[in-house]
Order: structure tokens, then sequence, then C-alpha cells
């Protein structure tokens, strides 16, 4: 089957993750059991939109860190659950530690975390790469109380920030019900009512509502599921569009070390791939209309981590949600 085509933002992410899955699994090296989750696992085949380069998927990425992860447990639905499960024992046909779950990853979680629970001492990574907004707080909430240790287990969420308004039909005459009732079982609250309201009648831009979901997101990340700390990165789209929010969460010192300097490191990362993918739609528009460009632009002439101009990431911590400050 053809592989599933992303746009360059997607490699940006999965490299972030694979850096940090590294250097996880370095930290943890004198424990012998290491966990990984990944609620959204996705297609076994995936290819960059812009060149067709492959595009190695976040489960391979996290099969191939050094040290291992010893219990990998990965979600997905029905049949991309089994098309996953398939190229995953072609490549490591002997590993052990391996389970895929078929069905919603809120209803199987509980199942794995079960599972799990004799090496609940652990130290945990879940990755929760959603398209929208699938993902429960109640899922959330399990993972965060899995571990029976001083630390909870790290997260690091995909927030369709730049979503929310469409789905929310937040221009239109009467907003839609349903997809807020998903949104506020994402959030666990109805707190982003406010911001949509502020959004509709004009109050806040777009930047700011964005700014307020994370925040929020934020917020009860740390105040109601008890995490020291949590920050965002926002991935952009080849126009320069805010298109969603990775937001980290962890209560080790470590943890927040290595994501800093990983989310700095992506600031400048980030818009350096971005002026790659609009070099390349520039020279396909000349060549499609019969003109040459001053130069061919390789594939390959910027990739995550060609730049060594890296940025201070210095997040300021959440504030109350908007509405009740």
């Amino acid at each position: 089957m053809a592989a599933k085509k992303w746009g360059w933002w997607t490699r940006h992410k999965l490299q972030i993750l694979e850096d940090y899955l590294s250097s996880f699994a370095i930290a943890s090296k004198n424990v012998d059991e290491r966990i990984y989750l990944d609620l959204f696992a996705g297609w076994p085949e995936n290819a960059a939109r812009e060149t067709d380069e492959y595009i190695l998927g976040s489960a391979r990425r996290a099969l191939s860190v050094d040290p291992p992860f010893t219990r990998i447990c990965l979600f997905e639905l029905d049949e991309k659950a089994r098309r996953l499960e398939r190229a995953v024992r072609s490549v490591y046909p002997d590993r052990a530690g391996i389970k895929v779950y078929d069905r919603d990853c809120n209803v199987t979680v509980s199942m794995a975390l079960k599972e799990l629970r004799p090496v609940a001492w652990a130290p945990t990574f879940a990755f929760v790469d959603q398209f929208d907004s699938e993902v429960k707080w109640s899922t959330l909430e399990q993972i965060a109380r899995f571990r029976q240790a001083k630390t909870k287990a790290e997260m690091w969420i995909l927030f369709a920030t730049g979503m929310y308004p469409r789905g929310l039909n937040i221009h239109g005459r009467d907003m839609n019900a349903q997809y807020g009732d998903t949104l506020s079982e994402m959030l666990g609250s109805e707190e982003w009512v406010p911001i949509a309201q502020a959004r509709r009648d004009g109050r806040l831009n777009p930047a700011q509502a964005r700014e307020e979901w994370v925040n929020l997101v934020r917020w009860r990340l740390e105040r109601v599921l008890g995490y020291r700390k949590s920050y965002g990165f926002t991935m952009k789209n080849t126009g320069g569009q805010d298109i969603y929010d990775m937001i980290f969460v962890t209560d080790h010192d470590a943890g927040d070390r290595i994501m800093r300097h990983l989310y700095g490191k992506a600031m400048s990362e980030h818009q350096a791939m971005r002026q790659h993918a609009l070099a390349l739609r520039r020279d396909k528009r000349a060549k499609d209309q019969g003109k040459a460009g001053l130069f061919d632009i390789a594939p390959d002439m910027v990739t995550a981590g060609g730049t060594d101009d890296k940025q201070v990431y210095d997040p300021e911590p959440p504030r109350p949600p908007y509405g009740s400050r």
C-alpha cells in the first residue's frame, strides 16, 4: 500500500520525539525496565509530502533507541493496528515486550496499564499524537496516575489548537455543540467556553485565543493532574499558520532540562525547515511554468538538526484560565 503523505512539520515533530526518547533512555539506563506508550501509533508507511522521502514513524523510532524500551504498547484502530503489528514484527520478529492494542485507546489504555502494573515503578513516556481531540481527559488521568514512584509518567501531547475554531463553527450562527462536548471530554472541563465566546465576539484575536487554549491545557495538566512542569511548541505549516501545539509534561528535573534544550534547538530548526519547504514550493512552481530557477533545491538541503543557531526556550508558567482571572 502507498505511504501516507505528511507535511515537513510531521517529520520535525518525529525528530524531536526521537531525540527526546534517546535522551530518556540514556537517562534511565541504570534501571531494568522502561515503558513507552504510543496512543495513536499511526501508519507503518509514511513519506514527506514535499519530497517523497521516507519518514520513520513513531513506533519504529521508539523501537530503535538504545538502551531499549523493555515494554512498548502501541494503540491503533482495527486494520491500522493489524498493519502496524505486521510492519513492526517484520523488522523485529523476535523482540519481546511489544504489544499492539486494537480499538480506541481510551478503552484499551486501562487494560494496558493493568498489564503493566507489576512494573509500575519503571520510567514511563507516553506519546499522545492525536489528530484533533480524540483523547479523553480520563485517559490522560490514568496515565498520570499509573506510576508508583515519586515522578509521574511523562507525556507529550498534540493539541490541535488550529482546528478548534473550525470544529466549533465559531463564526457561524450557532456553535457546534457536539464538537464542544468532545472538547470538554478531552479537557475534562468546560473552561474552554469563555475562550470560544471571546473569540466569537472579537474580544480575542486568533493568536490570543490559541494562546489561551494552550494556557488552559497547561494549567489543567499542572493544577489538576499535578505535573510540575508543562510547556508547548507550536507547529506551523509552510504558509506560517499555527496548526497545532505539542505540550510536554514532566515531574523530573532531567526531563525538564532535556526537553527545554530540544525545544530551544527546534525553534530555529522549524523556521529553517519552513523556509526550505517554501523554496521547494517555489522551485516546483517555476518548473511547472517551464522556468528554470537559479539552482535546484535538493530535498536534503535543510534537515532537522541542520542548524547551530539554538534559541533559549524559557516559557512562562501557566496562568489561571481565561474567564477566571
